[in-house]
């Protein structure tokens, strides 16, 4: 689960170029990442931040992504992987992921179509509060408002992550099978990829 969602993540984003990971936990897009290009992570939890400094390469720090201590046009991309769903709206995010972004950079992060955590806090000791569903059209009036272009929209998963991470591999591989069979419609999240336009 976790290769699946680095890979179409990097699928989205420029070969070449800084990238800042938002949000980005222990690291582990920004240390996929770290080969290829200068990746940046921040996150506000010291814990995390912890963990992602254990390996070698990208350059972590502690911040809030709705206030980020960066100047403007200072990357070629941003990314947020697991990031958007815990908040209702996404303006905030996308503004201050395109004030740092360099015109024509891109944004890529994921969205949920739908996910029981949306109804009822499964677990909310481990996984927090729930999570927010926001639908393509909403999604893309914020972008277009705030100053990007979808460059592309890939849906996947038929449910959770973390109901992924529960399950054997040999049921995950059965269900990414299914998923291949089925319309977006039936997908449980997207991934963006937004450009910026001046």
């Amino acid at each position: 689960m976790n290769a699946r969602e680095i890979n179409l993540a990097l699928a989205l984003l420029p070969a070449a170029g800084r990238v800042l990971d938002l949000g980005c936990g222990t690291g582990r897009l920004a240390n996929a990442l770290a080969p290829r290009q200068p990746a940046f992570g921040v996150d506000t939890s010291n814990a995390m931040l912890a963990q992602a400094r254990e390996r070698t390469g990208p350059v972590f720090a502690q911040a809030d992504a709705f206030t980020l201590p960066f100047a403007d046009a200072t990357f070629d991309a941003v990314t947020a992987l697991r990031f958007a769903f815990h908040f209702e709206s996404l303006d905030t995010f996308l503004r201050q992921a395109r004030r740092v972004v360099k015109p024509g950079g891109v944004v890529v992060f994921d969205t949920y179509l739908w996910s029981p955590r949306a109804w009822l806090p499964i677990d909310r000791a481990r996984w927090g509060t729930g999570v927010y569903v926001h639908s393509p059209r909403r999604v893309e009036a914020s972008a277009q408002q705030i100053g990007f272009r979808v460059q592309a929209r890939q849906t996947c998963f038929l449910f959770s992550p973390y109901l992924y991470r529960r399950l054997p591999l040999a049921l995950v591989r059965g269900l990414e099978r299914i998923e291949a069979h089925l319309p977006p419609r039936f997908h449980a999240r997207i991934f963006w990829k937004l450009e910026r336009v001046d």
